[in-house]
């Protein structure tokens, strides 16, 4: 049996050795899923598996990751004296920029 997978925008062919009763099951679940052709069913059935793959992810992890420049940057800024330390920098820098 040989399946042609498309990827993007070229093709691959993909030789699969099935066994008579494999190859008889996948054939009754093209039939049943109404699907027209074999090939169809593996690709449907690639893309489901991929599909489930992803959904064990977290957001975070399929966007990439968390964003290392948010996570690098600015000192904690959950603690109060953190915030108050860091409001008062930029205040008193700008009042510096303003006094020139």
């Amino acid at each position: 049996m040989v399946i042609l997978l498309v990827f993007g925008m070229g093709a691959m062919t993909l030789t699969v050795k099935l066994a008579e009763q494999e190859h008889q099951r996948l054939g009754i679940i093209a039939v049943a899923m109404r699907i027209g052709n074999q090939s169809d069913v593996v690709r449907m059935l690639i893309n489901e598996k991929f599909e489930s793959l992803q959904a064990e992810k977290t957001l975070v992890e399929r966007r990439g990751g968390h964003p290392q420049h948010l996570l690098n940057g600015a000192p904690n800024l959950s603690e109060r004296s953190s915030r108050k330390s860091a409001l008062s920098e930029k205040l008193s820098a700008k009042a510096a920029r303003r006094a020139l």
